[in-house]
């Protein structure tokens, strides 16, 4: 009855993995269908799948303690936000290698975001501050950009955080498909002075954004699961060397 009892549950932790992908999945694909009906097959589709995973990722990695599951679930949120992406596709807006570009920036950026959230929540930190620090992340042209004008360094700067940020990478891998820059849009136009008084020039090519995110991905994932000292001594705990009587 034991051993039957113990496969039962060995088979279950197998599966749960897959089954985490399956939650993770289906509520990334609600809130991407969402976003696809009332944003459109546009630039802000693409923008809205990054925010959706900013916001999903880090608070349901987090809850989970093996790695597994935890990639299970970006690899749910990812695909289906990815899935959606795919529609631009076969309604021609944007091509097949442009989507497979675009997919491995919101792989590699949301792996390093859920990666973030571990580390951190080793210190009893939650993850609602990688969701801030990320959507700062994005957003930095509005924010930073005013504080970078008149500066010698500032098109330095900005060409290097440009290189790096998920949205400039995404535009430049759609550059095709969307050649007008996304700063240049009626509201980001009111919002930052990027292109105005910081010159800058759209990436062309989304490898250091993935290279950056992806190292910051496996350092941070590597530092989540490292074994504690505390952990491993209540595991390993040392032997009595006391002398016993006989």
């Amino acid at each position: 009855m034991t051993s039957s009892t113990t496969g039962t549950l060995r088979v279950k932790r197998r599966r749960r993995p897959w089954y985490m992908l399956g939650i993770s999945f289906n509520i990334a694909l609600l809130f991407s269908i969402w976003f696809a009906v009332f944003i459109g097959r546009n630039l802000g589709l693409f923008f809205g799948g990054l925010v959706l995973a900013t916001a999903l990722a880090p608070p349901l990695v987090v809850a989970e303690k093996r790695l597994p599951h935890q990639l299970s679930i970006v690899a749910g949120i990812v695909g289906a936000i990815g899935m959606v992406w795919l529609s631009c596709v076969f309604n021609d807006t944007i091509t097949l290698w442009e989507w497979s570009r675009v997919t491995l920036v919101l792989l590699t950026y949301t792996l390093a975001i859920s990666a973030i959230g571990l580390l951190i929540s080793r210190v009893r930190i939650p993850p609602a501050v990688v969701i801030v620090l990320s959507f700062a992340w994005l957003s930095w042209p509005i924010w930073l950009a005013p504080a970078l004008r008149g500066r010698e360094s500032s098109e330095r700067v900005a060409a290097i955080l440009i290189a790096a940020n998920p949205t400039f990478a995404i535009q430049g891998a759609l550059s095709n498909s969307f050649p007008v820059p996304w700063a240049q849009h009626r509201i980001a136009y009111r919002l930052t002075n990027i292109g105005d008084d910081i010159p800058y020039e759209m990436p062309t090519s989304i490898l250091r954004c993935v290279i950056a995110h992806g190292i910051i991905a496996a350092i941070a994932m590597l530092a989540a699961h490292w074994p504690r000292r505390d952990r491993a001594r209540s595991e390993h705990p040392p032997a009595d060397l006391s002398p016993r009587s006989t």
